[in-house]
């Protein structure tokens, strides 16, 4: 897909912006939703953040995914319910929660990845092996260089909030 000359002539910035939220607009489609409903953005955000990095308490969670605190709280309010998040008090403090993947949330963040994998594969296997690499290397690159913004290892755009 070619990029087109007005995007590109808006800047390099945007015209990525435009491409990305095409690419994540249509991995959202893609795949199965957890059974009994869908889960919103933040609410996927929340959880693969919970599956990626263990239990969190809000505060971090709500830093780490570029979100306010109240905004997360709903977001585990339905995860909760749906039993794919877990609360418990953190050892450390026990005035403290701590929020964490259950295994049924675990797994379907598994199934989730493993979709969106494979659709990307029929996209990808368009490409040529060279492309594949060097696609994946620029994409790795961009993600260094926005996590390198910030000492927490985020985004700056995530992180001010």
């Amino acid at each position: 897909m070619q990029v087109s000359r007005s995007a590109a002539q808006a800047g390099d910035g945007a015209a990525l912006v435009g491409e990305l939220e095409r690419l994540f607009s249509s991995l959202a489609r893609t795949g199965s939703p957890l059974s009994g409903g869908s889960l919103t953005t933040t609410q996927r955000l929340v959880l693969i953040e919970l599956v990626d990095s263990g239990p969190l308490r809000l505060g971090t969670l709500a830093e780490r995914i570029g979100a306010t605190d109240p905004t997360v709280s709903r977001a585990i309010d339905g995860l909760v319910q749906t039993g794919v998040v877990d609360r418990k008090n953190d050892p450390d403090d026990r005035r403290a929660v701590l929020h964490d993947a259950t295994e049924r949330g675990r797994d379907w963040v598994t199934r989730r990845r493993a979709e969106v994998a494979a659709a990307l594969d029929g996209a990808v296997a368009q490409l040529s092996p060279t492309e594949r690499r060097r696609l994946l290397s620029l994409i790795g690159r961009l993600n260094d260089e926005l996590r390198a913004e910030t000492n927490s290892g985020y985004p700056t755009f995530l992180a001010a909030r």
